[in-house]
């Protein structure tokens, strides 16, 4: 099982209150990341643990996934 206090985040946490999950080690996740960023650019963007933000954003991920 997975120690969500260890998982890290991209969030957008006043505007869009939504998230992409950090993964160093995959170059697609990166790709992820940039385009996430670049999407809320001026907005309150922050690297956080997971478990601060679950419960009132969304993971966007899969939306991203389908704009790469």
């Amino acid at each position: 099982m997975i120690d969500m206090s260890f998982v890290r985040v991209r969030a957008c946490i006043l505007r869009c209150k939504e998230y992409v999950i950090i993964n160093p080690n995959d170059p697609n996740n990166q790709k992820l990341i940039k385009l996430f960023e670049g999407k809320h650019r001026g907005h309150a963007i922050v690297s956080v643990a997971l478990s601060e933000v679950k419960d009132y954003c969304k993971n966007v991920e899969k939306q991203l996934k389908e704009e790469i």
